[in-house]
């Protein structure tokens, strides 16, 4: 990632039923409101979709966009008005191509005629093209029919906000029309705009695993700890530092996440807020108790890119499911980075990675709602020639409903002492073993069997209990095992602490669909043991805490 450091962001949203549908009408008005076009962010979408060089940052510098989230704000609070007042029938933004996208989009199956000197400018001299094109921020673009536009316009004044009428959907023809200070500049056939350019066809070269391909996998626990090259303890306090595994503190405590009061599990919990969640539980409705839940999961070490799509699929359910999800209530939404798919063996791994997103979904009965991708992400060196390319990275990000905020739990530890924790496993390597764990395990945090849950990830289950203990300041004991068992990284499992009383009652529950292991249980006394080997908490914390103390 050095050429090409990623950068993930996300955004949920909540919106009246009866909202939903919007539909451009002939005879509406373009409205674009907000901030005013300028020549920031020309070629945004150019430069974000291309092969970066070491002489980009000259070239295009102009394509960064400096936002204004002053205006921003006051435009979303119109908009919201506005939809309630029913003031308009569609709504999009001006993303990547600007006004182009917007307007063009808008008017797929209607056309559209713009007047390109009507658009506000943040300053003169702007061609024409560069008004069209211009990707600068806090602009959206409206249809309004005509017998609303004065109330419109009037919402938006009294809230300090501009709104300007630049044209009208619907042409004769359905097609795109573009004028400028009286004369045409532009016409095209929306049918030859959104269908009219044929799509490339690409060849994809395919490595099946075990056949010349890249390895299946390359676990942080093995990649960067050879196999028993250390004692326990110091495998565990230098995987607890590993930056894949340490506490991110240093980012998490930059941003408010209780903005509104709506968190119910926040990224940091336990009695002393430091230990890491598994997922995000927000309540957006303050007078309910029904919650969203929100998580993700990301596995580039793995290098077969179907196993990789796969894991990441499972941890994503795993974090949602860790907190009190049901499996049943989610949805999944894929990000795709990959390096330059003009390659044919980088398109075999994407096309065998999509191959791995349908088969989960399928198998798990969770739907893939939205995604995007990015395919163009490696840096060229144009002195040296030197390519460095990302690896295969797939983000998965899950979302469910909540019914009752009030039965999740957390991963941190809560009864010293008669606390079991246990490890649950698939009862087979297959999808549909996996997903049946991830149900069973959900009835019975739903019934309340579980008092502590922690998905297994990066470093293993003795890296998943030290983090509990981090968390709560309580300490565990562990039975005896190997290295390798104590550090595996397998694909959905879980540690959970049981009440002793519980413990018939959970294990008969998910003994038909999985593997139940007791591995120790919970104690007072701050420290892990581990066979014969002790680990304060305080060392943890350190080991955990220490690495990007930033």
């Amino acid at each position: 990632y050095l050429g090409n450091p990623l950068v993930f962001c996300g955004c949920v949203g909540l919106i009246p039923r009866d909202k939903i549908e919007k539909e451009t009408g002939v005879g509406d008005a373009i409205v674009v409101m907000g901030g005013r076009t300028g020549r920031d962010g020309i070629h945004g979408a150019t430069f974000s979709s291309a092969e970066l060089t070491d002489t980009h940052a000259d070239e295009f510098s102009h394509a960064v966009q400096i936002g204004n989230a002053i205006t921003e704000k006051k435009v979303a609070d119109v908009i919201l008005q506005a939809r309630d007042r029913d003031l308009f029938t569609a709504v999009t933004d001006c993303g990547a191509g600007g006004l182009s996208s917007a307007v063009g989009e808008m008017g797929d199956k209607i056309g559209a005629a713009v007047e390109l000197d009507k658009v506000p400018l943040k300053y003169a001299g702007l061609r024409y093209d560069e008004i069209w094109i211009s990707e600068a921020q806090e602009r959206m673009v409206m249809s309004v029919p005509k017998e609303k536009l004065d109330e419109l316009l009037a919402l938006a004044a009294s809230e300090d906000v501009e709104a300007s009428v630049i044209g009208t959907f619907g042409t004769e023809k359905h097609e795109l029309v573009l004028s400028y200070r009286g004369t045409e500049v532009g016409r095209m056939a929306m049918e030859f705009i959104h269908h009219g350019i044929p799509m490339p066809t690409r060849k994809a070269v395919v490595f099946e695993r075990g056949t010349g391909g890249p390895p299946v996998s390359s676990p942080v626990s093995q990649a960067n700890h050879g196999r028993a090259a250390h004692a326990t303890k110091d495998r565990l306090l230098q995987l607890l530092s590993h930056p894949n595994i340490a506490s991110k503190h240093w980012i998490i405590r930059q941003y408010d996440h209780e903005v509104q009061g709506g968190s119910v599990i926040k990224p940091l919990i336990g009695r002393r807020q430091i230990g890491p969640s598994d997922a995000a539980v927000l309540r957006p409705k303050l007078n309910s108790h029904r919650g969203v839940v929100v998580g993700c999961g990301l596995s580039p070490q793995i290098e077969d890119p179907y196993e990789m799509a796969l894991a990441a699929i499972d941890e994503a359910v795993r974090n949602v499911v860790a907190v009190g999800a049901d499996p049943g209530k989610l949805a999944i939404l894929d990000n795709f980075c990959w390096p330059s798919v003009e390659d044919e063996k980088t398109m075999g791994t994407l096309v065998r990675a999509c191959e791995a997103c349908r088969d989960a979904a399928l198998a798990y009965g969770i739907p893939f709602i939205s995604g995007k991708d990015s395919l163009h992400n490696q840096f060229t060196d144009s002195e040296t020639g030197r390519v460095i390319r990302i690896p295969n990275t797939l983000l998965i990000s899950a979302i469910g409903v909540i019914d009752d905020v009030r039965k999740c739990i957390t991963m941190d530890l809560k009864n010293p002492g008669d606390g079991k924790l246990l490890l649950i496993s698939p009862a087979a390597d297959t999808l549909a073993a996996r997903i049946a764990v991830h149900r069973a395990l959900s009835r019975a945090i739903q019934n309340g069997w579980v008092q502590s849950c922690h998905d297994l990830s990066d470093g293993g289950y003795l890296t998943a209990i030290a983090e509990m203990c981090i968390a709560s300041g309580l300490g565990a004991h562990v039975a005896l095992d190997t290295p390798d068992a104590y550090f595996a990284e397998n694909i959905a499992e879980y540690v959970v602490e049981v009440a002793q009383k519980n413990l018939p009652a959970i294990t008969e529950l998910l003994s038909g669909s999985s593997r139940v292991r007791e591995l120790g249980g919970t104690s007072a006394d701050p420290r892990l043991h581990i066979d014969q080997t002790e680990v304060s908490i305080d060392e943890m914390t350190q080991a955990w805490r220490g690495s990007l103390d930033w």
